[in-house]
């Protein structure tokens, strides 16, 4: 297991990770500012200013995130730039995939909260249709390879500085663990061996980004709604799409007993499932290539998703 020891955040740490679930309050804020651009009217924007300053107070959040955690300014910067140059590579592989494609979307807008992490992630929307299949392959997936390849160096590196250190012994509530991937547990058997009972990794700032870039990558790739995962399973078998989104459902209903913030996620994934995926006009085929992007991405996926994010000792 990978382990981060945050004394006296229970409450805070509970609160931010119980919005992994944070895609609904993400995509509020969006929805806001997209409601005050239509009734703005035709050919009205959100103007750039509006990104920067997003970006900007992102950085300031995420930084203070990154001081936080043992109060020096390198942690607090080593965490920002990385968590900060994750999150915009994936949602820049996304606005290059459409731009592309003549696809028309906005500028990334990025989502400030004061937390142990600083932020809510980044979003993108679409703002013209996707006409066709290849242009989904590649909108959808651009993102979260860009992103899951910046999280594997991060990870690579951070896990290789990260300490290895006796656990605590500290009171209930005031060590906070993370849930490993496949991946992460892969990283850290190569890169360390074997670690002796009681004893564990303590996340260095820039593999605790890289955990956030999985864990945004996982939860990105799940084949619901218009999450990049179902766009690139609709792009790849259609509408069977709909039979990978029902073994999610089922397999997270099943995890919501282990772990209760999967609960909001099954309720969004029914939703999501109930609706389907809007359909998308067939085009030219996809090349063997293309199709092997896609079944990649659904690769990340497995090796990335994490049962139990969180927990406390």
């Amino acid at each position: 297991m990978i382990r981060r020891t945050l004394r006296k955040i229970g409450a805070a740490a509970r609160a931010y990770f119980a919005t992994l679930n944070m895609s609904p309050q993400a995509y509020r804020v969006v929805h806001t500012l997209e409601s005050r651009e239509r009734a703005a009217g035709p050919g009205k924007s959100t103007p750039p200013w509006v990104h920067v300053l997003l970006f900007v107070i992102t950085l300031g959040t995420t930084t203070m995130a990154g001081f936080s955690m043992d109060g020096t300014l390198s942690s607090a910067v080593s965490f920002s730039l990385s968590i900060m140059t994750i999150l915009l590579a994936h949602e820049m592989g996304h606005y290059l995939a459409a731009r592309r494609f003549g696809v028309r979307t906005t500028l990334p807008y990025f989502i400030p909260f004061p937390s142990i992490v600083g932020t809510m992630g980044a979003v993108i929307k679409i703002k013209s249709p996707i006409t066709d299949t290849r242009a989904l392959l590649y909108i959808g997936a651009m993102g979260p390879v860009v992103g899951f390849v910046l999280s594997l160096a991060a990870s690579a590196y951070g896990i290789s500085v990260s300490p290895i250190v006796p656990l605590p012994s500290g009171g209930e509530g005031e060590v906070l663990i993370f849930g490993d991937s496949l991946l992460v547990r892969g990283l850290t058997l190569a890169i360390h061996g074997h670690i002796p009972a009681g004893y564990d990794i303590l996340l260095s700032p820039v593999a605790f980004a890289g955990w956030i870039g999985f864990l945004i990558t996982s939860l990105n790739l799940m084949p619901m709604g218009q999450l990049d995962g179902s766009h690139i399973l609709y792009a790849l078998i259609g509408r069977a799409q709909l039979y990978f989104g029902w073994a999610v459902f089922l397999a997270l209903a099943g995890l919501s007993f282990i772990w209760p913030g999967w609960i909001v996620w099954v309720l969004m994934a029914l939703f999501f499932l109930m609706v389907g995926h809007p359909p998308v006009p067939g085009g030219r085929e996809l090349s063997a290539g293309e199709k092997l992007l896609g079944w990649c991405c659904v690769g990340i996926f497995i090796l990335t998703f994490i049962p139990v994010p969180i927990d406390f000792i």
